[in-house]
């Protein structure tokens, strides 16, 4: 077989493809890792604050957090962080963001313009359309969990 033979060709661009798509769940699995480090925040510091600490050092972590996110929205040219399209890893990271507003935390999202440019892709795709939840009906369940008598049974 020739260096020159359609399967060898097919060989090349179907090992190219396997490539760039390994090194693509690799940065994915890495920026899940981080993402994963940053959901306590979203208990700690709402539990901090009703116990009446000071919670400014907390929120400044979880801005430096976010404006890595931002940074790689940036660096990469993307728009999501599936690159062309939304992926699971847009939507793992989609309900912490559908929930800012009720933790008070959408003011850390200050300084992060495509982050906030994230959050309103992700509020136009079809998926999280059929999905989402009211700000209320987040409060009703999040309120009673933050003092400590969470009712799972909430909705159902």
């Amino acid at each position: 077989m020739s260096h020159r033979s359609p399967v060898n060709r097919w060989m090349k661009v179907t090992l190219k493809s396997s490539c760039f798509l390994l090194l693509l769940l690799l940065k994915q699995r890495m920026m899940l890792e981080y993402f994963s480090k940053m959901i306590g925040y979203f208990y700690r510091i709402p539990s901090g604050r009703k116990n009446g600490q000071d919670v400014s050092g907390l929120e400044a972590e979880l801005k430096e957090k976010l404006s890595k996110l931002n940074e790689d929205l940036v660096n990469k040219k993307i728009k999501v962080f599936g690159g062309d399209s939304i992926t699971m890893f847009d939507y793992m990271m989609w309900p912490w963001f559908e929930r800012l507003e009720v933790f008070e935390l959408q003011h850390c999202l200050d300084g992060t313009p495509e982050m906030k440019m994230w959050t309103e892709r992700m509020l136009e795709d079809p998926a999280v359309k059929a999905t989402i939840h009211s700000i209320d009906a987040h409060k009703a369940f999040f309120k009673p969990f933050v003092d400590g008598k969470p009712d799972y049974d909430y909705g159902l």
